[in-house]
């Protein structure tokens, strides 16, 4: 906080500089990074990051008519120093990543300031880039897909603006790369070093991962960390379907503790021996040619696809394909795909046509990506309860960044139910007492299959309302900004993580603001306190609710299980629900 009221003063004295005279300071302070090296010592080290602080402060006001409160200050020297800072909903992460990323040049690194969708980095780069600009940074956004040409461009920024996985799969892109290009006898690198000769670089995106700031970062590095980015390649177009039909054809003769196991919350399916010969005696009157792998694969695949994989939960059907559904956003990723034939088998149970199964080429977790880099540091709203991981995986110690002003957030009791039904009744009831008063509604679902649950109860009885659920990318910022509105309803499918900011306007503020519901409890914490932390920003007014029923999936999946191997009995739970219910 010394370092924070130094900022602050110096940031006051800038004020009399012009736009030229900031743009020299901040070379200047590079130059003299420069010349100190990395002999830097503490003292250096605060001067440097007080003097950078307050240029970006300055630069931000200018440009964007925004002054850092002191809480923003703390959070980017907090990133500097290479941290994790914990920052509530609504406290403005957006330009605390500035700080850093200036830092970052001052010291001659390059800086990949990564999000966890497309938008976010749209939206942080433009808000972030004028301000960095007028201190002669230069600033990018990293484009997706394949356009290596606006890639290598982007590379060439000091601050370069993506998402997370794009980052990622250009580096496996880099390793494809390298390890196709053509090698040299043996010692004929030292002979062109002896000789003067230039070997000519090869054609990679990255050629610096110095440092990063990780948007989201629990998310990233703890919930996703071992979840492995994989780059794929193969055939495009439509496959030889006979194989995959046949096997969604077999397995629906197929009978569960008969001729397979099924483990729904593992997401396994083993065939019992009966099983096999049943599936052997079948291949024996129907042989089946161009086969990729063992025939027991793709039966398996096929009940996987039929018990397991649902439809508006896991995947959707757009335009004739199968896309899949991110569980931790809700977002639809039209290029991902499973593998080992699985894709396909759900292609073959949903009716969509059968596509070309693609190889892996090249793959790494997030884990092992973001370790790569020289430094890393993140920022998030739910860090605390992940502290230990951080330091003991990446040492990083996380920082509970204070509040601007304090939380004035009611967080309600949880209700409880025996069933679904009398679950989502409850729910609809709650936002129909909650819409007659005005008061704006945030419906936060799990799944896509809730969210169009909820809307069409909504419908039935002519409430009107908005619905978020990974269909509507483009339209997902303006769906959520309004979402504070006065006698605003929105249902949206895995709010946590959204980053678009929600601000209630003075008519919602009036009669209690944002109320927030869950649908049902996640098995991350982290997820829920996201949730609920959508209401309450800036020290507004704001409620929060979860509904939680006995055949939710978490608790079909963690509640401990009786002597016969099933759950409570709905109707204990119901007993339970008269005595804790509203």
């Amino acid at each position: 906080m010394k370092l924070v009221r130094e900022t602050r003063h110096r940031a006051a004295e800038l004020e009399r500089a012009s736009d030229r005279e900031l743009r020299e300071l901040a070379a200047a302070l590079r130059e003299s990074s420069e010349q100190i090296g990395p002999t830097i010592s503490a003292e250096q080290r605060a001067e440097q990051q007080v003097a950078g602080a307050a240029l970006v402060r300055e630069a931000v006001r200018r440009v964007r008519r925004l002054k850092y409160h002191g809480e923003q200050l703390l959070a980017g020297l907090v990133l500097a120093s290479g941290h994790v800072a914990e920052m509530a909903t609504g406290e403005g992460k957006t330009i605390v990543a500035a700080i850093p990323a200036f830092l970052s040049w001052i010291n001659g690194r390059q800086t990949h300031v990564a999000t966890p969708n497309s938008y976010l980095s749209q939206r942080d780069r433009k808000q972030i880039q004028p301000a960095l600009e007028m201190l002669g940074v230069s600033v990018s956004l990293l484009p997706e897909r394949n356009d290596l040409a606006g890639k290598k461009k982007a590379y060439q920024a000091d601050v370069v603006y993506g998402t997370g996985y794009e980052f990622g799969f250009d580096y496996l892109r880099d390793q494809l790369t390298l390890r196709n290009q053509p090698q040299g006898s043996l010692g004929s690198e030292l002979l062109d070093a002896l000789s003067g000769r230039e070997r000519p670089a090869p054609p990679i995106l990255q050629a610096h991962r110095d440092f990063t700031v990780i948007d989201e970062v629990d998310s990233v590095l703890i919930d996703e960390a071992m979840t492995p980015l994989i780059l794929s390649e193969g055939d495009d177009g439509l496959a030889l379907p006979t194989p995959y039909l046949a096997a969604r054809s077999l397995a629906a003769d197929l009978v569960r503790g008969d001729h397979f196991h099924l483990d729904v919350p593992s997401r396994e399916v083993r065939l019992t021996d009966s099983g096999r010969a049943h599936v052997f005696d079948w291949l024996a009157r129907h042989p089946i040619d161009d086969l990729r792998r063992p025939w027991d694969g793709y039966i398996v695949n096929a009940l996987q696809a039929k018990y397991i994989f649902e439809q508006g939960v896991d995947y959707v059907i757009r335009n004739g394909e199968v896309q899949i559904v991110d569980q931790k956003t809700g977002r639809i990723f039209a290029e991902r795909t499973w593998r080992d034939g699985l894709h396909q088998a759900i292609e073959a149970f949903a009716g969509a046509a059968i596509t070309n199964e693609r190889s892996s080429a090249a793959r790494i977790t997030r884990q092992r990506f973001y370790q790569l880099y020289s430094s890393i540091c993140g920022m998030t709203g739910t860090a605390e309860t992940a502290d230990e991981e951080f330091d003991a995986i990446y040492r990083l110690k996380t920082v509970l960044i204070p509040r601007h002003r304090p939380c004035r957030r009611v967080d309600l009791p949880d209700r409880f139910f025996a069933t679904k039904d009398s679950k989502f009744r409850a729910i609809v009831a709650e936002i129909m007492e909650r819409h007659r008063c005005g008061q704006p509604v945030l419906v936060g679902t799990r799944t896509i299959g809730d969210s169009n649950v909820l809307s069409m109860l909504l419908d039935s009885i002519r409430i009107p309302h908005q619905v978020l659920n990974g269909l509507q990318d483009a339209d997902e910022a303006e769906i959520i900004s309004r979402a504070g509105q006065y006698r605003a309803i929105t249902v949206a499918t895995n709010m946590a993580g959204r980053g678009t900011d929600i601000k209630p306007d003075e008519r919602a503020l009036a009669v209690g603001g944002l109320f927030v519901i869950g649908v049902e409890r996640n098995e991350s914490r982290r997820v829920d306190r996201q949730l609920a932390g959508r209401a309450g920003r800036q020290g507004d007014f704001g409620f929060s609710r979860f509904f939680v029923s006995a055949d939710d999936d978490l608790l079909q999946r963690m509640a401990p299980k009786l002597g016969n191997g099933s759950v409570a009995r709905p109707a204990k739970m119901a007993r339970f629900t008269t005595t804790t219910g509203r």
